[in-house]
């Protein structure tokens, strides 16, 4: 029996049974190899559901947006997110039923050190393909001459037309008002100029330090193809190397940026030397 039909079998028997009153899971997209997310309700719809290549969206966004109880299919990067979720106090762990599944969709992750659930009230294993991250884009990156790194930089922000379609599907982006919208005191200006853009895009990079999980949902949805990964990635990097965490795999550790100790490494602070 294919993983599909399991889950499949799975959210009509939580539906059924009124366990949940909605399975969020991926339907065809209208464009060739795209999903998109869907939301069952009836248990006869759950034959609209597919897990195949395509299936990229992280679902966990859309558990903040409802108060139902809800059965989520869940990858890799989705199930990551809804650790960080409970661990913020933001999602309710008693309120989802996480069905697990290995990421269908590794193909368009290349990066993904962790396509199977990190958690799961129901498993269902699928074909894994591990692939080994050693950031090694980073390292040729940091090569390239400080004129070449910023001008890449300063290329992709200066696409941005301030949709924030990328904040939007970022599940750890779930502020009630978000900087971007205040006005006393408004913090960045309105305009898309380069250097407004700019102070957008690392704010938010700071914002999700410690707690971005590499999904690719802000490249992915960005109409203006902003690909500001590299970014995200070095972030991502430093708090592996200075905290010995990646973001989101267990529901114990406290997510590094969020937490406070008088013998954090504070080299940035304190003349400049890296910590040991």
């Amino acid at each position: 029996m294919s993983v599909l039909n399991d889950i499949k079998l799975k959210a009509k028997e939580l539906l059924e049974k009124g366990d949940v009153d909605v399975v969020i899971g991926y339907a065809k997209g209208t464009l060739n190899g795209k999903c998109t997310p869907y939301f069952v309700r009836n248990a006869n719809d759950v034959e609209n559901l597919v897990w195949e290549n395509g299936c990229d969206i992280n679902l966990a966004n859309y558990l903040l947006k409802i108060s139902d109880k809800a059965a989520v299919i869940a990858k890799g990067c989705d199930t990551r997110s809804i650790v960080n979720l409970v661990k913020e106090n933001q999602l309710d762990r008693e309120r989802v039923v996480i069905i697990g599944a290995s990421c269908p969709s590794t193909e368009s992750c290349q990066k993904c050190n962790h396509p199977d659930p990190v958690i799961a009230d129901v498993f269902l294993q699928g074909e894994t393909k591990v692939n080994n991250d050693d950031f090694s884009d980073l390292e040729s990156f940091s090569k390239l001459p400080s004129e070449e790194r910023r001008n890449y930089i300063y290329k992709e922000v200066s696409k941005c037309i301030r949709c924030y379609a990328c904040r939007n599907v970022c599940p750890a982006c779930y502020c009630k008002e978000c900087f971007v919208e205040e006005n006393l005191p408004a913090w960045i200006g309105k305009t898309t100029n380069t250097s407004d853009n700019m102070i957008f895009h690392l704010t938010r990079a700071i914002h999700v330090a410690g707690r971005c999980v590499g999904c690719g949902e802000c490249v992915r949805a960005c109409p203006m193809g902003v690909d500001l990964s590299i970014l995200n990635r070095k972030i991502m990097k430093d708090v592996k190397e200075l905290f010995n965490v990646e973001s989101g795999l267990d529901l114990d550790t406290k997510l590094p940026l969020n937490d406070y100790k008088e013998d954090d490494p504070q080299y940035f602070l304190i003349g400049g030397e890296k910590c040991e």
